[in-house]
């Protein structure tokens, strides 16, 4: 009777290794597939950031072009055309000296654009710095008298930070010359606890904010800049009362961000 007992306990001992044995098999098999699954979501996720990362390359790339290929190549014409328009030798020659420059200056720009980096000189100088010499030289270059301001304390912003808001800027005065038959503009930098903000206003004949075609090209691409940095852009207009663009990004000091 004792023999039977222990033979029936080993049994069901057997039967329980055998179905702990069959259990642990199909655990294995479901996180074999568990695995297998993530492995192909992981590569789909891969595939998609890879994509997604090319068309903001892209979007990237034509914003850079349109904001230093095209606006150069617009200040070149307008210095060329001045120069025979002229009569004066002295005055075609600075016109042309002029146009020089600013081709060259454009090459370095494209040149860098294509590598990713901020325009060569926010390298060594200040946002408030570069923005004040980037406004005086478009005041001279389109005859329309233009004032630099900047309050609070001035900082070395982040590569990315600097960069977006000189950008903006660089495009809403473009703007200026090409649409607004304004004679006065003002452009502020504000530094403040917390963020950055850059203004530029117009005493143009501003335009219609729900018009279809204010969307343009320009304005996306300032929208698209400001969204890859958290920032916020603000534009109001009113036909005959001028125009304001208000560009507001947290303020982040060069070296903060790795």
């Amino acid at each position: 009777m004792v023999a039977y007992r222990i033979g029936e306990r080993d049994q069901r001992r057997t039967e329980e290794r055998i179905d702990a044995i069959a259990e642990l098999e199909r655990t294995n098999a479901r996180l074999e597939q568990a695995l297998s699954e993530n492995q192909a979501l992981h590569a789909q996720l891969l595939t998609h950031a890879r994509e997604a990362g090319i068309d903001d390359e892209r979007r990237r790339l034509a914003a850079e072009i349109h904001d230093t290929l095209a606006q150069s190549l617009a200040g070149i014409v307008t210095q060329l055309q001045a120069a025979g328009a002229t009569a004066d030798p002295d005055a075609a020659r600075r016109h042309v000296d002029e146009a020089a420059d600013l081709a060259r200056r454009s090459l370095g720009e494209a040149r860098r654009s294509v590598h990713n980096l901020a325009p060569e000189v926010l390298e060594h100088d200040t946002l408030e710095t570069v923005l004040a010499e980037s406004v005086g030289r478009w005041s001279v270059e389109h005859g329309i008298r233009a004032e630099f301001t900047a309050t609070g304390t001035v900082e070395h912003l982040h590569d990315d930070i600097a960069a977006t808001l000189l950008r903006i800027t660089q495009e809403a005065l473009a703007n200026v010359a090409k649409h607004a038959s304004a004679h006065r503009v003002g452009v502020t930098v504000s530094y403040m606890d917390d963020e950055v903000s850059v203004d530029i206003r117009d005493d143009g004949r501003g335009f219609d904010l729900s018009a279809e075609t204010v969307d343009g090209f320009g304005l996306r691409g300032m929208r698209s800049r400001i969204a890859r940095i958290a920032g916020v852009l603000d534009i109001e207009s009113e036909i005959g009362a001028g125009t304001a663009v208000s560009v507001r990004v947290p303020l982040v000091k060069a070296g903060s961000v790795s």
